[in-house]
């Protein structure tokens, strides 16, 4: 069903969108653009005095939950992304609350007051933090890998399970090279009552908290759109399909490279590889159009 949608074509406005679908891409594509300058912004900082994202960490959040809503709506459908948005605000604050609360399944800590505004104990932007950062990505990425494709295709729930499973590891990946900066250096977050915090200070039970807590999000999110059944608003090029890739990969430099020493080197093996087979798994799919 998704191959309809397929276009061997260049760029991000092929033959057949309507003008609608442009500039719901257009606007996809400067939130891109904004996630970059961030990126730049970040990275020069200390060097050159960059004019700051208006609204601070708000502006960051809905502007970057904008971007992939807007970038979801169009490759999985309206009802899918609302689905998801809404899943994620309260499954990632529960989740979170629970583990500040008991130690699972996360570990012992509590937030600072950089994150914003709390619901008793954890932030009220956490679960839109999750929907852009560290599900979607995870997601396309979790498709390529195990499916060949940006796409949810599998008819089996062992397949399904499975699939969600790798997006939750591709999570953990992530976490790996994000707390590093954001927990240890940052304090965003500070750990506590935890044993072998061996990893700058961050407990190991804390990935294997993303396996137990990403796992059943991502296969509600696969359960749903297998139910409504999901695919495109429109036609869909690789250039289209590489965003996901690209928001990765911006993700990787924009935390690996003001990280603590070594950070950069585990990103490498934890983001970079499957980066790398990703972008040859999607040039296998789309040699097929």
């Amino acid at each position: 069903m998704e191959d309809n949608f397929l276009r061997n074509e260049k760029g991000f406005f092929p033959e057949g969108m309507t003008q609608g679908q442009k500039v719901m891409m257009g606007i996809t594509l400067f939130l891109l653009l904004v996630f970059v300058y961030m990126l730049v912004k970040g990275l020069l900082g200390h060097t050159v005095k960059l004019p700051a994202i208006p609204g601070g960490l708000y502006g960051k959040v809905v502007l970057l939950t904008a971007m992939t809503f807007l970038y979801f709506s169009y490759m999985r459908g309206f009802k899918t992304a609302a689905f998801f948005l809404v899943f994620m605000t309260f499954y990632a604050w529960g989740i979170e609350d629970l583990s500040i609360h008991t130690g699972f399944p996360y570990g012992h800590y509590y937030y600072s007051d950089m994150l914003g505004v709390k619901i008793d104990q954890a932030p009220v932007l956490l679960g839109w933090n999750y929907f852009w950062f560290l599900v979607v990505p995870p997601y396309f990425v979790s498709n390529l890998l195990v499916e060949g494709g940006p796409f949810s295709s599998s008819s089996t729930f062992k397949k399904i399970l499975f699939t969600a499973f790798i997006g939750a590891f591709i999570t953990a990946a992530i976490d790996m090279v994000v707390d590093p900066l954001d927990a240890t250096r940052l304090h965003e977050w500070v750990w506590t009552k935890n044993d072998y915090t061996g990893y700058y200070g961050i407990p190991y039970m804390n990935y294997l908290g993303y396996l137990i807590g990403v796992t059943p999000a991502l296969l509600a999110l696969k359960l749903f759109e297998k139910k409504v059944g999901a695919r495109p608003i429109g036609p869909v090029t690789k250039a289209i399909a590489s965003i996901p890739l690209v928001v990765f990969f911006i993700c990787f430099l924009l935390y690996s490279l003001p990280a603590p020493s070594g950070v950069f080197l585990v990103g490498c093996f934890t983001m970079v590889f499957p980066l790398i087979l990703c972008i040859d798994k999607l040039n296998k799919y789309f040699s097929r159009v």
